[in-house]
């Protein structure tokens, strides 16, 4: 293995550890419920997208479809 082999090497594994570290700091999904707790926000912040759940009088939770605002 030359030398430089290996310093492609280190930066690869480098970089994947950035990116490993990077997405456990940046979360991609945030989570907001209602104030009575019968519904939950769900924010894709990565794609800008949302979508709300909705729990029915039996407990059952309903997804709603996907929503882009812009």
């Amino acid at each position: 293995m030359t030398t430089e082999m290996r310093w492609t090497a280190i930066a690869a594994v480098f970089v994947l550890a950035l990116g490993v570290l990077a997405h456990a700091l940046i979360p991609r999904f945030e989570y907001q419920a209602s104030t009575d707790g019968s519904a939950v926000v769900i924010h894709d912040r990565w794609a800008g997208k949302f979508q709300r759940a909705v729990y029915d009088k039996d407990g059952h939770l309903q997804l709603q479809s996907v929503i882009t605002p812009f």
